[in-house]
């Protein structure tokens, strides 16, 4: 599953997500990057995508990022 299509099965917006990572994790995601990560411009890094993974509970992996 896409991160974008994990957003749109969540109905969360890309903020709202961003501001879940930030109170669970401690991680800082500028919204420019993470749009990026949705549209498929960029890969997160290692770091990132552990906690994107471990966030999406498994739905988003780093498999979903290469196509």
């Amino acid at each position: 599953m896409t991160l974008k299509e994990y957003l749109e099965k969540k109905r969360t917006t890309q903020m709202g997500f961003i501001n879940e990572i930030e109170n669970i994790y401690g991680a800082k995601i500028p919204q420019a990057t993470f749009a990026k990560w949705v549209t498929g411009v960029r890969i997160p890094r290692k770091k990132e995508m552990l906690i994107l993974t471990e966030a999406t509970k498994g739905k988003v992996t780093a498999n979903d990022f290469y196509y």
